[in-house]
């Protein structure tokens, strides 16, 4: 058996996709792949994505199971002797092929559910857009590690509230002393290679990622990636990776791309004055998300200045500098310089070279595959 999990309806979850598949955005402890591959033990995995991405091509046999990276499954499925498609609240979300044909593209997997007849609904979460990312994170921290198979070791000295059973800490994870740890709605785990810094407050259910650094902060319910610096507040949010928020400063209910770089007081709002739903442009439409809170969304390697205020509800696109302080306009396109007085056109030049600048800080060399998915990225510059 083999399993390829595809991109499904990616235009829903940008600009958070531009320079990585779908299936590698981070909810809970581990990406949406790394979730599904958990409940296929030594089962080998394909991808299919956009044809930017240069992915691998696949080579599936019988039987091979194809799976959305929209789905959160909560279950293996197994492996039947028929060719049946599987979903989560009614909606397609894969299916199991069993003879040639096999898809290849995307193209080709939706025309194949299309004409499997029989269905079966599997436990599960179904990500409609990237607000449902926000919406089941907490959820899907306790479902992981609730799943450990290894809780590393309780870290000594470290104030403690709850039970000390949900708190685990890699072995090579520092906390200091100072450090306070709340268990009581859920686990901490903190990966390898973390740093929790003296007066930092972590309140579960959170993660803090391999290399993270975390400053003096206060952490609810919150997924910290690799090699994040981070300080002030952060709430119920998601870091994908070596993202920048070293300062004092609130993100809360809002998911940030790599290398992106807030500066001191960059504070956002997730919370309207009326305590209505906050609407928000998806795929080039705004809608209703249903959710009272919902902060930001961020691309990755855009950077704001000190003091920026970001509205409810903003989507701010790949390589944005915004600086001079004030709000920031709620819905930013890709490659822009601007204030809240003026904005043009970033030069792609000047991106990649910065870029190059960043990412060496962190020890990470810009590959030509990346850089052209930068120059593909600012094609597209005029949507999000």
């Amino acid at each position: 058996m083999k399993l390829i999990i595809y991109e499904d309806h990616p235009g829903n979850f940008a600009p958070l996709v531009n320079l990585y598949p779908q299936f590698k955005l981070r909810i809970g402890m581990k990406d949406i792949a790394g979730h599904i591959v958990s409940y296929y033990p030594g089962v080998k995995t394909q991808f299919i994505g956009r044809s930017f991405f240069k992915l691998k091509k696949v080579k599936p046999a019988s039987p091979t199971i194809y799976l959305s990276a929209r789905a959160l499954p909560l279950q293996r499925i197994k492996s039947l002797k028929k060719e049946v498609k599987f979903t989560i609240n009614r909606e397609v979300i894969g299916f199991i092929k069993q003879k040639p044909p096999f898809p290849e593209t995307i193209k080709e997997v939706n025309d194949c559910f299309k004409r499997i007849k029989e269905s079966r609904e599997i436990k599960g979460y179904l990500l409609n857009d990237i607000c449902d990312l926000i919406k089941y994170n907490d959820t899907l921290l306790i479902q992981h590690f609730d799943t450990l198979k290894e809780k590393g070791v309780i870290p000594k000295g470290v104030s403690i509230l709850g039970d000390k059973r949900n708190l685990c800490a890699a072995k090579k994870a520092v906390l200091h002393k100072e450090v306070f740890i709340d268990l009581s709605d859920g686990p901490v785990f903190i990966d390898e290679g973390a740093v929790l810094r003296p007066f930092t407050t972590i309140i579960g259910p959170s993660y803090i990622g391999p290399g993270t650094i975390i400053e003096r902060a206060k952490i609810i319910k919150s997924s910290i990636g690799a090699v994040c610096r981070i300080g002030g507040e952060v709430e119920a949010s998601i870091f994908q990776g070596y993202a920048n928020k070293y300062h004092e400063g609130f993100i809360g209910h809002s998911f940030i791309g790599e290398w992106v770089n807030l500066g001191a007081l960059t504070t956002n709002s997730d919370l309207k004055n009326n305590y209505g739903s906050v609407r928000i442009r998806i795929d080039g439409k705004e809608k209703d998300s249903g959710m009272m809170k919902l902060g930001c969304f961020i691309g990755d390697h855009t950077k704001t200045g000190i003091g920026t205020l970001i509205p409810t509800g903003a989507v701010i696109g790949s390589f944005v500098n915004f600086f001079g302080g004030g709000m920031m306009p709620k819905y930013v396109s890709c490659f822009r310089w601007l204030t809240t007085e003026k904005e043009e056109v970033y030069k792609l030049k000047k991106a990649i070279e910065t870029a190059k600048v960043v990412m060496a800080r962190r020890g990470v060399a810009i590959s030509q595959q990346y850089e052209d998915l930068i120059k593909n990225t600012y094609r597209w510059r005029d949507s999000l």
